[in-house]
């Protein structure tokens, strides 16, 4: 059954054993960091909170984004997976449009920016049917970056 909403609930301490068990599918370990991973670099980067993405009371993904802009005068989603029990659900679709619609609201928040590997087909077209566009730039690790314009 597909779900119509997600909420994003802050990963709390009592939230993030749940959080690092969420795992994407064996052939997609290569294009996301782990959990425990972005966990560690969400409390390094101090423009950044991460979220656990809820359908009724089940955690089913993780994303990590930008609630303050960054230094370079974006917002980005920084991390962002969905666990392999709940892919093909519309749950990801959900997620970022819940990410766009807290961000919309900022005075400072004309962009979004997202980056993934180049062969993960999957995200590119997730990102471009949520609005992202090509920039034609990419990372200095070959990363393709994509924006939501405001």
């Amino acid at each position: 059954m597909f779900q119509t909403n997600v909420i994003l609930k802050l990963i709390t301490k009592e939230r993030e054993l749940e959080c690092i068990n969420l795992r994407p599918r064996e052939d997609q370990l290569n294009l996301v960091a782990s959990n425990s991973d972005s966990l560690l670099h969400a409390t390094k980067e101090i423009t950044s909170k991460p979220f656990g993405i809820y359908a009724e009371d089940s955690m089913v993904g993780f994303i990590l984004f930008d609630n303050e802009i960054y230094p370079d005068g974006y917002y980005w989603i920084l991390r962002f997976m969905i666990d392999e029990k709940y892919q093909g659900k519309g749950y990801a679709k959900l997620a970022i449009k819940e990410v766009i619609k807290k961000l919309k609201n900022r005075i400072d928040c004309k962009q979004i920016r997202v980056s993934h590997v180049p062969h993960n087909i999957v995200a590119n077209t997730l990102y471009k049917k949520s609005g992202f566009q090509d920039t034609g730039e990419v990372e200095d690790n070959g990363d393709i970056i994509l924006s939501y314009y405001m």
